[in-house]
């Protein structure tokens, strides 16, 4: 995937359980060409997504940019939980929503997608982190390409990642992946994981 989409979900656990597990750099990044294999469809689609596009060519107005947020709001508030993260990206967005004019009654009523179904071991939790995290890859330059066009949208949500998360993530990829099988769930988890995003923000075209 190498995720460059702002808006696909990460913050906390993906950093926590890969502390420790120092990447073993002379290995090849099996686990990474797997997370990137399982996920490239999914990641081409949505760059058909229209808000997302707009989003990525900075023409998005502010009315579709709040509604983009807004449903991206409850997908991060289902899925951060979920994988232990703190929560860091969803009140980034509620902030970003009530600096839209929403007030935070509103942006806490919002629908959540549904439950991911993503399932409980470690390896299924770093592929869905695989996910979130690679929207850092992202976020700055969509924030830029906004500033570009209307400098008063919040982008607190698309800035939120520092460069040394996904850093820290990838580099510990093939200590948390080790083998085939972890590989494998670990993919499966990041498939489900992109593809419950993909389904959620298609229902709002």
């Amino acid at each position: 995937m190498d995720a460059k989409l702002n808006m696909a979900p990460g913050h906390g656990t993906a950093k926590h359980t890969a502390a420790g597990l120092g990447a073993t750099h002379s290995q090849p990044a099996a686990s990474r060409l797997a997370l990137q294999s399982a996920t490239r469809d999914i990641h081409h689609r949505l760059h058909h997504h229209p808000g997302l596009a707009r989003l990525a060519a900075g023409t998005i107005g502010r009315d579709e940019y709040r509604r983009l947020l807004a449903r991206s709001y409850g997908f991060y508030a289902m899925a951060e939980p979920l994988l232990g993260f703190p929560g860091m990206l969803t009140e980034c967005l509620a902030q970003d929503l009530i600096d839209l004019g929403m007030t935070r009654a509103a942006v806490s009523g919002l629908l959540r997608c549904p439950q991911l179904m993503v399932g409980p071991g470690h390896a299924e939790t770093i592929g869905a982190s695989y996910v979130l995290l690679g929207a850092s890859l992202g976020g700055k330059v969509m924030a830029r390409a906004i500033a570009d066009h209307d400098s008063e949208l919040p982008v607190r949500f698309l800035t939120s990642l520092g460069d040394s998360d996904w850093k820290q993530f990838a580099s510990d990829l093939e200590a948390n992946l080790p083998d085939a099988a972890s590989r494998t769930r670990a993919a499966k988890a990041a498939r489900m994981t992109f593809a419950g995003y993909e389904d959620w923000m298609a229902e709002d075209e």
